[in-house]
């Protein structure tokens, strides 16, 4: 009975140390034990930087696809959009009462730019959670400014956020931080320019010769649900899509 007293004790003394053991392993990773280095604390900051770019990613990718789905808007407001095939889409030429000739309210880059950057914003403040890994080390975060650039054939999403982490003397600065969407806007934008110019000029747009002009680089449906019109485009490379519709007057 002694033995097995002794044999019980052992055990139980060892899965104590077991215990400690993994216990000390969590903490380490949650707190500095020994020296501080540049390379420790830059360990450290790899999570907390992953952690911002997957939300960055996250809230920005459903606005962006929907900006290019909507024409380049993303509040539509009564009267200057219709529903095709269940998507609301925006009016890009507005018709001129007995006119084959329309009106241009096409976006510029730049005020789609702004919308996205306040969406993308506005959509960070329910996926951030800094102060999560504020432990182990002191951590000062600065005034968050969103910044969306579009490009040719991507799209920049960048966060602005001067981000300083401490540990005794050792300081690691971030100012800011990127995510890249390779969405051909840029081009599809400047395509849908020149339909628009078009439209707004002659009242009509010939997509074929277009095409054929561009070898095939662009692929333009037009669809013509009465009496407007829709223009659907994409790159031969990319599934993204920027979609418009001409608004027409229905013939007494």
């Amino acid at each position: 009975m002694a033995k097995r007293g002794q044999t019980t004790a052992f055990v139980i003394v060892g899965i104590v140390i077991l215990a400690v053991v993994i216990l000390l392993f969590y903490l380490r990773g949650q707190f500095f034990f020994g020296p501080v280095t540049t390379t420790t604390l830059q360990d450290r900051l790899v999570p907390l930087e992953t952690h911002i770019k997957d939300c960055l990613q996250d809230v920005s990718d459903e606005p962006l696809k929907r900006l290019g789905l909507q024409g380049g808007y993303l509040a539509l407001n009564p009267g200057t959009f219709s529903s095709y095939q269940g998507q609301s889409i925006s009016y890009l030429c507005f018709s001129q009462g007995g006119k084959a000739t329309c009106s241009n309210r096409m976006l510029t880059t730049t005020v789609m730019e702004q919308q996205l950057s306040d969406a993308i914003s506005q959509g960070l403040a329910t996926c951030l959670n800094i102060g999560r890994f504020k432990r182990g080390f002191e951590m000062t975060v600065g005034q968050q400014e969103v910044v969306t650039a579009i490009g040719p054939s991507s799209i920049v999403v960048t966060l602005k956020m001067p981000l300083t982490i401490s540990k005794e003397d050792i300081v690691i600065k971030r100012d800011s931080f990127s995510e890249t969407f390779d969405y051909p806007l840029g081009r599809l934008y400047e395509v849908s320019q020149t339909i628009v110019d078009y439209e707004s000029q002659y009242g009509e747009f010939e997509q074929l010769s277009y095409m054929l002009a561009h070898k095939g680089e662009y692929v333009i449906d037009k669809k013509k649900p009465y009496p407007d019109k829709v223009y659907i485009l994409k790159t031969k490379d990319s599934p993204y899509i920027f979609q418009f519709m001409i608004q027409g007057e229905p013939t007494a």
